[in-house]
């Protein structure tokens, strides 16, 4: 009879009492990736992460397709023609981003936050709610295992580029371009082994823009692709599948991942 009243209690209480909440959250930017460009031969972790959660290859950027220009979309969820920003020049020195941002976002749910870029311009969305930043061209990788390692509420964003220098010199989808993709994919492996051991994460994979030829920031469509990647160990996201996506997207799917 104990039993049974026992079972019936915790039958009367809500689910989600019981479930876990993410507690590390690492958003991946692998600059001018086109979606074209994932493929099992070319980058086998990445595709096994697309096979174990959700994406879409229908990803698109905001106009002009560069850099800056649609990482702070990503970050801000404002596209430039509502007031986000148009300029995909900055340097140190200059203003910082003055709008409210993922990571404030982030810093208001409890999280540590750290943002690592491999180009300068990025340095304007370094805003106050991170407890570190850094420019680090050839090491990202190696700084977001560090910070995610010291345990806590993590956020991190980690942008890669590579693929951009190669698009330029060799073309979009050409053989150095697909080369350049599995030595990011193999350099990105570590950080993905961690994130499996460590439990209860979001990972979220994702670009700014493609190219075509060897042109890039253009009206042409094929400038404007993306993927989106997502995959967590509790969570869920089967309404990405397939998809349209726009870069503006992100700050609310993360926002939305963890209520």
């Amino acid at each position: 009879m104990k039993k049974t009243l026992i079972a019936l209690f915790l039958l009367m209480i809500p689910v989600g009492l019981f479930a876990a909440d993410i507690s590390t959250v690492v958003v991946v930017s692998i600059d001018a990736l086109h979606p074209l460009a994932l493929a099992k031969n070319v980058s086998p972790n990445l595709w096994q992460i697309m096979q174990a959660g959700q994406f879409t290859l229908e990803g698109k950027s905001v106009t002009p397709p560069q850099t800056l220009i649609n990482h702070s979309a990503m970050l801000t969820g404002v596209p430039p023609e509502k007031g986000g920003r148009t300029d995909n020049d900055w340097r140190p020195g200059q203003p910082q981003v003055t709008m409210s941002t993922l990571f404030d976002d982030m810093k208001g749910r409890g999280c540590e936050n750290a943002f690592f870029y491999s180009k300068p311009k990025l340095g304007y969305l370094a805003g106050r709610s991170l407890k570190i930043h850094k420019l680090v061209p050839d090491t990202g990788v190696d700084e977001a295992r560090r910070f995610v390692g010291e345990g806590g509420k993590r956020f991190v964003m980690l942008h890669i580029s590579g693929l951009e220098f190669a698009g330029i010199e060799n073309g979009w989808l050409s053989p150095d371009y697909l080369e350049e993709l599995t030595f990011i994919d193999a350099l990105l492996l570590p950080l993905l082994n961690d994130l499996k051991k460590r439990c209860h994460y979001l990972l979220i994979v994702t670009s700014d823009h493609a190219g075509h030829e060897k042109l890039h920031g253009t009206n042409h469509p094929e400038d404007y692709r993306l993927p989106f990647i997502i995959l967590s160990d509790i969570k869920n996201f089967p309404d990405i599948q397939g998809r349209p996506y726009s870069v503006t997207e992100l700050r609310s799917i993360v926002g939305d991942a963890l209520r």
